[in-house]
């Protein structure tokens, strides 16, 4: 089985165990009445920037058996729709593919098994300690990178993990690991963020995709967020709520160039 050492541990979180668990403690919020949503759209940028807004969605949720985490494809590497049935290497232990779900998104969809586009990709990785935080028991992720915006394709995506989590006997839960628009200023970043924020909780994928196209917003896990949203929606998820919505500025003052990031349930 292939193992997948971390890439951004020391960087865009801690290092060892006890430093990710003291980090955790500290951002993370007591809630007593936990939710079980379809899906989660939270940040994956250092956790400096962005571990607050992603730690707001995460102390809502109850534990999960499994977690299909859809990301972006920064590298370039890899398949269109990669999905990784090996194991994530991670400073707190090992954490195992659902090899069993992975095969039924690939054999039922445009996915294909793939270990290049996540051997650099960070997207999927700094999700891991806050899953990793949450599980109560034993745990296993469908780790998936996406690098394409056909729509046929990401459909395809999306009725597979419909499909895999409706024959499944176990207790899912779709992330989406994605920033929202990069490197412009506050304003225009908050405007743009809502604008796609919007359509999100409308739960209406389609002009999610074209609002975001055609006003060039840079939201970077567009795809993932399609697919989610798509296959929460046969699931029967009816709203979408917003939890937080920050930018980088807020964090380092440069209020010039600025990333959004927000974190969504879809209930």
């Amino acid at each position: 089985m292939i193992v997948r050492k971390p890439v951004v541990a020391g960087t865009f979180y801690p290092l060892d165990k006890y430093d990710i668990d003291s980090y955790l403690n500290s951002v993370m919020i007591d809630v007593k009445h936990k939710k079980s949503p379809k899906a989660i759209i939270v940040p994956h940028a250092g956790y400096i920037f962005s571990a607050s807004v992603a730690a707001s969605a995460y102390s809502l949720l109850e534990s999960f058996d499994t977690y299909i985490i859809l990301g972006p494809n920064h590298t370039g590497l890899g398949k269109e729709i990669s999905v990784f049935n090996g194991v994530y290497d991670m400073p707190f232990g090992k954490v195992n593919a659902d090899e069993e779900i992975c095969s039924l998104i690939v054999e039922h969809s445009s996915a294909e098994f793939d270990e290049y586009a996540h051997i650099q990709e960070h997207s999927i990785e700094v999700q891991l300690p806050f899953i990793d935080y949450i599980s109560k028991n034993k745990y296993s992720i469908v780790p998936v990178v996406v690098a394409t915006g056909n729509r046929k394709k990401l459909t395809s995506l999306a009725n597979a993990i419909y499909n895999a989590v409706k024959l499944s006997d176990k207790k899912i839960l779709i992330v989406v690991s994605s920033d929202m628009n990069h490197y412009e200023d506050q304003k225009t970043t908050l405007q743009k963020d809502d604008m796609a924020i919007r359509e999100i909780l409308n739960l209406d994928e389609e002009s999610l995709l074209d609002t975001v196209l055609e006003n060039d917003i840079s939201m970077c896990g567009i795809a993932p967020a399609y697919c989610a949203i798509k296959a929460a929606k046969l699931l029967n998820a009816s709203k979408g709520e917003l939890i937080e919505h920050k930018t980088s500025g807020e964090v380092n003052g440069d209020y010039s160039q600025v990333v959004g990031y927000a974190s969504i349930l879809i209930e």
